[in-house]
């Protein structure tokens, strides 16, 4: 048994709570938050209370994930990469032959009344396996072609199911874990640039690819159409306005705006509180990115510090990306606000990184 001799990831703060309490805190508000957006934006259904009540279980089983995975020491996760790795990669190659087609992607494997969405899961594996790859390679041309691997092995079935969003999101982690880790700039500059065609083929041959671009574009060309859900935000902020509608009298998001409890789910809630109202989520995902950073200032392990940052970029980069489509800075993308938008895997899986972070952030006893 090797024994660890560095000095432990000292979380907490010289006043105030430990910086990993102030996780579980904000975790557990961003959620509870969650559940009320979903409520309102659900609330004229026929069982108003279905979609709320198992977002509240799902808050909970989230809650106990966090806990439970948060023990489990770092060393066991880095031990045993490679078969975690692969319990969670299996399920997205099998997901693209198997799984449940809604609006056109095979992304779900459905289990009764249940879906679960294997990207979801995956994503803690995926930033654990490109850690645990690039603390392994010094910046070069190997360090590149194994971190580049990994994320070609995500990102190839992502984009067969088709989910170009989650691939954005993955693309996006991919780059902050290769940029932490020191990678070599010209390597990935290049590889950019070879990609190019490629990305002018899929918007060619991909017409609702095409098509969602000119939405963005030019919503009034074709409101009813393409720019139809463009234009349904833009309502719904509107009605919205500074201080909102009030809970449960977000009736245009309701009515008119497509998918409000998940991939619309921020614009959703914007309807009924405003503005104001939606300045605490805005804050609440900045503040898990700052105690994320002033955790990995504390950690001198390469593996966990990166960990750390691959954890906290692909759930900020997911919030900014679905935060944008819905305030219609982006082009719209089906991606849901972690933590946030209906739906267990979503939920439970970010409660899963989130714990594992929280174990990278701590000494733990090395597993012989």
């Amino acid at each position: 048994m090797v024994i660890n001799k560095s000095k432990s990831a000292e979380v907490r703060p010289k006043y105030g709570l430990p910086l990993s309490m102030t996780l579980y805190v904000t975790l557990f508000l961003l959620g509870l938050w969650g559940c009320i957006a979903v409520y309102n934006a659900t609330l004229y259904q026929k069982v108003p209370f279905h979609f709320v009540g198992l977002q509240l279980l799902w808050l909970l089983a989230g809650m106990v994930a966090l806990f439970v995975t948060s023990k489990i020491p770092f060393d066991f996760y880095k031990k045993y990469v490679i078969p975690i790795a692969l319990v969670s990669y299996i399920p997205i190659i099998f997901v693209v032959l198997f799984g449940v087609k809604v609006n056109g992607m095979s992304g779900w494997f459905r289990f009764g009344s249940f879906m679960i969405q294997p990207t979801e899961f995956s994503k803690a594996p995926f930033v654990l396996l490109m850690a645990i790859v690039c603390s392994k390679f010094k910046p070069g041309i190997k360090h590149f072609a194994a971190s580049s691997t990994v994320i070609l092995l995500w990102i190839v079935p992502i984009m067969l199911q088709p989910d170009f969003g989650t691939m954005l999101v993955y693309l996006s982690c991919f780059l902050v874990v290769y940029f932490i880790s020191c990678g070599d700039l010209k390597y990935l500059f290049g590889t950019v640039l070879a990609g190019v065609p490629l990305l002018v083929y899929i918007v060619a041959e991909k017409a609702y690819v095409l098509d969602r671009f000119k939405g963005f574009l030019n919503p009034m060309e074709d409101p009813y159409g393409v720019g139809w859900h463009v234009m349904q935000f833009r309502y719904t902020l509107a009605n919205g306005g500074f201080f909102g509608r009030g809970l449960g009298k977000a009736m245009w998001s309701n009515s008119y705006l497509p998918l409000s409890h998940s991939d619309s789910a921020f614009a959703s809630f914007a309807e009924a509180v405003g503005f104001v109202g939606t300045l605490p989520v805005v804050f609440g995902f900045f503040f898990l990115l700052i105690t994320a950073f002033r955790i990995s200032l504390k950690i001198t392990d390469d593996s966990r510090r990166i960990f750390v940052w691959g954890v906290a970029s692909i759930i900020s980069v997911q919030a900014f990306i679905h935060i944008s489509v819905n305030l219609t800075i982006f082009p719209t993308t089906g991606i849901t606000l972690p933590l946030f938008s209906y739906g267990g895997s979503s939920l439970v899986s970010t409660f899963i990184a989130f714990g594992m972070l929280l174990s990278a952030a701590r000494k733990e006893d090395p597993v012989s």
